[in-house]
């Protein structure tokens, strides 16, 4: 009984809400099938090998958006992760030591933990049994020694390899040409558009059709511009327009949405609305003629036609010229200021007009007779001075 209360009144570890961790499962059986697939994120599977786990980081969406310091930083931490001395090829787990992974990384105990992080939210990391000290090691194990965790490689699961857009796909008719007749059947071909250049791309093309789809609202109003005073409200202000874009010109979701607000930030700093932008790839600039072909297939580089079609809107000394926006807000300030100056000059008339008529009521007011006596008083005067004379 000594013993057993001995053992209560030992600490356990909590939770983040005051709750008890699960115990960690014996050793045994902490590489077991059931222990390892109790980790395993939903969308993901144990890595069938350690090369595939290290292609599988590099064909993510995630992966191939990030910047280049991160993925060469990435690719390395991952590697050494894989050449981990706990490493087991049946369960696919491995136990890493921080201090061992300090010495052949090179890097701070705080950038392991948020690459480690990093890895967990992609799906591609799972953890099998967190690391737990000798204190709360049970007794009837028998060991008085810090145990590391232990995570298990994951891969991402396919469930469905065709991809899914909003934006159509493309066709174009081929005919067999002339010379071809004698060789083969002049047949209809009917080709899609050709594939992406490079996994980056389609990596950017599906978070782009994943932000189109979980769109609810507007990302930002299409007629209003961005008047952000700080540099982060800027930049958010600018991506959400650039998505706008995206959401109403669907030639633009071939690019990632940070290309996209990259190449209309001058002309959004520039006052020019989503409207604005739209209108300028659509329409020429001086006698505002619309262009015969919107972009949607046949272009190869996407940010090179966005470039090109805005470039005619930027004067030969790098202002811009004014926007329909900015064109119909000065249209409606000079009709303002000319109705405010035609009703100013209207109540002044008018003001002349009630002051004319009033001179000539208060004259009218008069009779005859008063008129006739003031008229006979002022004949009595003069003769008076003249008698006087």
């Amino acid at each position: 009984m000594a013993d057993a209360a001995a053992e209560d009144s030992r600490p356990r570890r909590k939770g983040d809400k005051g709750q008890r961790r699960p115990r960690r499962a014996r050793k045994e059986r902490e590489r077991g099938k059931e222990a390892v697939w109790a980790a395993v994120c939903p969308g993901s599977r144990p890595a069938r090998h350690v090369i595939r786990w290290l292609r599988g980081i590099e064909a993510l969406p995630e992966y191939q958006l990030a910047r280049k310091d991160l993925k060469k930083n990435i690719r390395q931490f991952a590697q050494v992760l894989a050449q981990c001395p706990g490493f087991d090829p049946r369960s696919m787990t491995i136990m890493p030591l921080w201090e061992r992974l300090q010495e052949r990384y090179g890097y701070p105990k705080s950038t392991l933990i948020s690459y480690m992080k990093r890895l967990h939210e992609w799906g591609v990391l799972g953890t099998v049994a967190k690391g737990r000290t000798a204190q709360f090691t049970p007794k009837s194990s028998g060991r008085n020694e810090n145990e590391a965790a232990i995570y298990v490689l994951l891969e991402r699961v396919a469930i469905d390899p065709v991809e899914k857009t909003w934006s159509p796909v493309p066709i174009r008719a081929v005919n067999n040409p002339p010379h071809t007749l004698r060789e083969e059947d002049s047949k209809l071909q009917i080709e899609a558009s050709s594939p992406l250049a490079s996994s980056r791309r389609a990596a950017a093309r599906l978070a782009v059709n994943d932000l189109m789809r979980s769109r609810k609202e507007p990302f930002w109003s299409p007629t209003t511009p961005q008047t952000a005073m700080n540099k982060d409200g800027r930049r958010a202000a600018e991506r959400q327009a650039a998505a706008e874009c995206q959401f109403r010109f669907f030639p633009l979701r071939d690019i990632s949405t940070a290309h996209v607000a990259a190449l209309i930030r001058p002309f959004l700093r520039a006052g020019w609305t989503v409207n604005d932008v739209l209108h300028a790839l659509d329409n020429r600039p001086t006698t505002n003629a619309r262009y015969h072909h919107d972009g949607a297939t046949g272009v190869g580089n996407l940010g090179a036609w966005i470039k090109h079609r805005l470039r005619p809107w930027i004067r030969p000394d790098g202002t811009f010229y004014r926007s329909p926006s900015q064109k119909s807000e000065s249209a409606r300030i000079q009709h303002d200021a000319e109705r405010a100056a035609f009703n100013a000059r209207r109540a002044q008339a008018l003001a002349e007009v009630q002051a004319e008529r009033g001179t000539r009521t208060a004259q009218a007011g008069t009779g005859w007779r008063e008129t006739y006596a003031a008229a006979f008083a002022a004949g009595l005067e003069m003769s008076q001075a003249r008698g006087q004379r």
